[in-house]
């Protein structure tokens, strides 16, 4: 039984607290019925916008709305909906949701209950669906871009087309098994299934390392700012903060554990790490807090390791990979500036000595470390996981024609590797991650 033949939802679809304007959306064959209830008028034509008054159960007049009437299947659930955009105080939009759930199968939205009609209904794939809610939950403009992306079916088109590959793959298949008895099927009639394989496990390839970039992106990129005690870490990272997020102190051992801060670079929000002076200690409290250092640091995008001028600056430490950075700091309490030759640069917070070249760099890395040639197909675990076992099944696929001459355990792994993308997009098998993916939304979507 479908929505369509039971209750009815309703739900503050714009933010919570006051505003100007609040939008309450209604969905469920009791659309109409909530807005007669309402307005005790006449209801507008579809999709024609149209002022009414809104009433108790007294009938007494609470706010004068801006009402919209959407019927199935040419709306947002499939469903017949409904829009009022009322004046946002809580009280307004706390009568609305009362007086409606008055009324005998209307009740008050789950989180993401809208969008999973939506789903339900055909209107969206679960791509487009996971990219509502990033749409949503975005906090810098790449972010919003590349969920817009998912949200408009870019993704979900790329991923049809492989399906239709595969399919043109396993009717190849099919066809030689049917005539193979008649001598119709030359030696090579498995090379059009192979060059296809090959197309398709390139593009896989390719598509997995840009998941790596959109990540970082959906995610935010992570950088840690490491160092012995006293190295200028907080300093550093209250000046790329622009403000005191961390207390700097000469007393060494002042920072116990990891302090976030967050930042956007590029576009992209940056998580930025101060951490605990890199040191063997005997207090167990600070030894736990190198501890969980060393352990943020491991996750980390980017690591700017910092080491004193007036220290013993010795050679580049050896856990610095080629995204990360090594930073003399305090360049000012140097005696001269001859640093060694693959120190990245010298750094004196307290004048700005070196401040934009260590953004600069930092933003170069940014824009190495989330930046593809195409824009991506996938960006969550689950998408990659099921890429994966598609990317597998395809390299079984071919290995059993080229090796064994196995057309059908061949043409069974094609079945496999289509599964896979159907789960992507939420055509088979994901009852049981649904509950998982709506409930990260907002009630009202």
């Amino acid at each position: 039984m479908t929505h369509q033949e039971t209750d009815t939802i309703i739900a503050l679809s714009s933010g919570q607290g006051r505003s100007g304007i609040a939008v309450v959306r209604i969905s469920g064959p009791k659309s109409d019925k909530i807005l007669k209830h309402l307005t005790h008028f006449k209801l507008p034509v579809p999709r024609k916008a149209a002022t009414r008054w809104l009433h108790d159960a007294d009938g007494v007049r609470f706010d004068e709305a801006l009402i919209l009437r959407f019927l199935a299947p040419n709306s947002f659930t499939g469903e017949d909906c409904a829009e009022i955009h009322c004046h946002g105080s809580p009280a307004i939009v706390e009568a609305i949701l009362i007086e409606a759930t008055r009324l005998k199968q209307v009740r008050l939205a789950e989180r993401g209950e809208f969008s999973r009609r939506a789903f339900e209904n055909g209107k969206l794939d679960l791509l487009q669906a996971e990219g509502i809610a990033d749409l949503i939950d975005a906090d810098s403009i790449a972010q919003m871009k590349q969920a817009a992306r998912f949200v408009g079916g870019d993704a979900s088109e790329r991923i049809e087309t492989w399906r239709k590959i595969i399919l043109e793959a396993s009717a190849f298949l099919a066809a030689s098994i049917d005539f193979s008895d008649e001598g119709d099927v030359g030696e090579d009639a498995h090379a059009p299934v192979v060059g296809l394989i090959d197309e398709l496990l390139s593009e896989f390839k390719a598509a997995l390392t840009d998941a790596k970039s959109a990540s970082r992106i959906r995610d935010g990129l992570r950088i840690a700012i490491l160092g012995k005690p006293n190295a200028g870490k907080s300093t550093l990272i209250n000046a790329l903060a622009k403000r005191d997020a961390a207390i700097v102190s000469d007393i060494p051992g002042t920072t116990r554990d990891v302090l976030e801060t967050h930042i956007v670079l590029n576009g992209v929000p940056v998580t930025v790490a101060d951490t605990a002076g890199l040191r063997l200690t005997e207090d167990p409290i600070e030894a736990e807090g190198v501890k969980r250092a060393r352990r943020w640091a491991e996750d980390a995008d980017i690591r700017i390791f910092l080491t004193r001028a007036d220290d013993n600056i010795g050679d580049r430490p050896t856990e610095l990979g080629p995204n990360d950075i090594w930073v003399i700091s305090q360049a000012d309490r140097a005696e001269g500036e001859l640093f060694p030759n693959d120190v990245d640069l010298s750094l004196a917070v307290a004048t700005g000595q070196g401040m934009d070249s260590l953004e600069s760099i930092l933003l170069q890395k940014v824009v190495g470390l989330t930046s593809s040639e195409e824009a991506p197909t996938i960006v969550r675990l689950r998408h990659i996981e099921s890429l994966n076992t598609s990317l597998d099944a395809l390299c079984r696929s071919k290995a059993l024609l080229l090796e064994n001459g196995d057309v059908d355990l061949s043409a069974f792994e094609l079945s496999i590797a289509r599964s896979a993308l159907d789960q992507i997009l939420g055509h088979v098998d994901v009852e049981d991650i649904l509950g998982e993916v709506f409930s990260g939304f907002c009630v009202g979507k």
